[in-house]
């Protein structure tokens, strides 16, 4: 694969032609056997079916088929031998439903036993099939077979080649290759080029693209077809490069080029991506307009993001528009209205497009029922959407993890910790791993009913079932120790976390500062509050009160007028509760001159006395210090 390209084609030209097959039947790459086929038809159907195909690929349907007659692969064996016509239909429809390996053995078997003349179409779809097998090496062996019963590749072979190398992202030797396609001249045409500029995209290298489409249209020997402009026009669109996108289209249409289906439905996902929901609804009337019929992706992409901002009646006569415009919608356009419905609390009607769906004949999936499961969860109808899940179960389907994880959310919210714990338990039962969500969810709820016990257990299974923990997990345990008075746990995980480099969250290092204040261990306080600002974690009001209240209460005040004059510099402004702790402070350890002139500092920076500080205000007064107070 490293080898230069145009050595590994000159190679091609001058080998015998026999590597491809001796190395198809010495290494056998391909797992999957040879079809063993029988000869039950006679001469006569043979010939009938023969003709038939023949029609199929002169009419240039055969690409469109994906499943043979009957007959037609038991007639391999008859004689006479049926013709390349009918030995092409079998690969390509081998191919068109990925039986790669398949369509490669009957090749080899039938190459081998010299039953079969091949033409430029049984090499091409060979080719194919072995670039879709990552065997691009093979690929160009074939070139030598192409060779040997006296053809030329043509753009197609080589195209497709250029593709392989393209999909698995060796950009190198498909430059390579595409150059000496280039230099071939009679072998290049707009499918070349659509596919470097498809496979430059696909690399994030976009500009390039950009350049090679410049560069068809400067030089004018080879116009650019659709198939160009797709692959920069999708990229501008994923990356909400709408507008250049927009223009980019425009260049395209003067040119006289049409768009098609595919170009424009990656057109609507951007302006949809981009808030742009009414130009999409336009574009999708003009398409109609022009004679560009829209298919179901294309719908689905506008209605989805309707559902996804709400908009339900503007989703539901799009569909509507869509039926009447001939297309079926599919499992997709249905659940993504009657999830919204449901969220929009729309019961009846999320109901009777269920039986809309499963009238059209079309079976509801797991993820259509996962979305009214949610949607009755965030209601708290738990019970409804446990009774809903066990009437789906009977009907064969299988919840998946999200319908679970939906289910214990929603009972974990209801404070039914039992039944969301035994739920976890049943998730193993039926075969249906947690994931580190679910997880995540059942502990914190068991966090916060102080039951470790259980969050011991469940942690169990998480490793059983190889979940690894996440820095959401480790903040719900620490948190879990503070909250159930567990300190000496809580350090502990403390110190693990930050050998794994994880650093807690602002939140949860203030629980836990909380804690250690409360118990009078500052100088463990003093280096989780450093340690903090080391990690890059910023403290915000309730850490800076947190440690106040902490030297206040050990009656160190010099440490807390520290940490209180750290706070403006930092950005981060005191309010009514960062003075009132200090003011109390001062007035414990009877420093009533300092609380005094902290008092008249607050007033001064605009915040107002709150009842706390009405009862320091008393008792200033009842220390006789009224007057100089007023």
């Amino acid at each position: 694969m490293k080898m230069k390209m145009k050595t590994k084609i000159v190679l091609a030209r001058t080998s015998s032609g026999n590597s491809f097959s001796s190395s198809l039947s010495n290494s056998n790459p391909f797992p999957i056997p040879c079809h063993s086929f029988s000869s039950s038809a006679n001469c006569n159907t043979a010939l009938r079916l023969d003709n038939w195909i023949r029609t199929q690929f002169q009419s240039e349907k055969l690409e469109s088929f994906h499943q043979p007659p009957s007959s037609s692969i038991s007639i391999i064996q008859t004689r006479p031998k049926p013709s390349i016509w009918a030995f092409n239909y079998l690969l390509v429809c081998l191919s068109n439903t990925n039986q790669y390996s398949d369509a490669v053995s009957m090749y080899r078997e039938e190459m081998c036993s010299g039953n079969i003349r091949p033409d430029m179409y049984t090499f091409n779809t060979i080719i194919k099939c072995l670039c879709h097998l990552k065997r691009m090496d093979f690929g160009f062996s074939v070139l030598a077979v192409v060779f040997k019963h006296g053809f030329r590749p043509d753009s197609r072979a080589l195209s497709t080649l250029l593709h392989g190398f393209c999909a698995e992202g060796l950009m190198v030797e498909a430059r390579e290759l595409f150059q000496e396609i280039v230099e071939g001249k009679n072998l290049c045409d707009e499918i070349t080029y659509a596919t470097m500029i498809n496979g430059f995209c696909k690399a994030g290298e976009t500009w390039k693209a950009l350049e090679l489409l410049k560069h068809m249209k400067e030089k004018g020997r080879i116009k650019p077809n659709v198939g160009c402009y797709s692959p920069v026009i999708d990229v501008y669109c994923k990356e909400r490069r709408v507008d250049e996108a927009l223009s980019l289209f425009e260049d395209m249409i003067s040119e006289g080029i049409l768009p098609d289906v595919v170009l424009c439905t990656s057109l609507i996902q951007g302006l949809c991506k981009c808030g742009r929901c009414e130009e999409a609804n336009d574009l999708i009337g003009d398409m109609v307009r022009e004679g560009i019929s829209p298919n179901v992706r294309t719908y689905n992409v506008l209605i989805g993001f309707l559902c996804k901002e709400e908009k339900i009646e503007q989703a539901v006569l799009l569909l509507g528009l869509m039926t009447d415009n001939g297309i079926v919608p599919d499992e997709v356009t249905f659940t993504y209205v009657i999830s919204t419905l449901c969220k929009t609390s729309q019961w009846n009607e999320a109901m009777r497009f269920l039986e809309i769906m499963t009238g059209s004949g079309i079976s509801p999936t797991i993820v259509t029922f996962t979305a009214m499961f949610d949607a009755l969860c965030k209601e708290g109808r738990i019970e409804e959407a446990l009774g809903f899940m066990r009437a789906v179960m009977k009907k064969g389907l299988k919840p998946n993890v999200i319908t679970y994880t939906s289910l214990i959310h929603g009972l974990c919210c209801l404070g039914q910790w039992r039944k969301a714990y035994h739920l976890v338990h049943e998730m193993k039962e039926q075969d249906v791993p947690p994931d580190i969500v679910t997880i995540n969810v059942l502990v914190n709820a068991l966090c916060k009913e102080r039951r470790m016990r259980e969050v011991f257990s469940v942690i169990d299974l998480m490793i059983l079932e190889g979940v690894r923990p996440n820095f959401l997990s480790y903040n719900i345990l620490l948190r879990g120790f503070c909250h159930s008075g567990q300190l000496d746990k809580a350090l502990g995980l403390l110190d693990k976390m930050v050998r794994l480099q994880i650093f807690p969250d602002t939140i949860t290092l203030n629980r836990l500062l909380n804690v250690l204040a409360k118990m009078g261990m500052m100088d463990k306080a003093q280096n989780l509050f450093d340690g903090m600002i080391h990690h890059g974690n910023e403290p915000d009001t309730v850490t800076y009160n947190t440690m106040i209240k902490g030297y206040c209460l050990q009656s160190e005040m010099h440490k807390a007028e520290e940490i209180f004059e750290q706070m403006a510099p930092k950005g981060v402004m005191p309010n009514i509760i960062s003075y009132n702790t200090l003011l109390n402070g001062y007035m414990k350890v009877n420093r009533k001159d300092v609380a005094l002139k902290l008092l008249k500092d607050m007033v001064r920076n605009g915040l107002v006395p709150d009842h706390v500080t009405h009862r320091i205000l008393e008792s200033i007064f009842a220390k006789g210090l009224l007057l100089e107070c007023s």
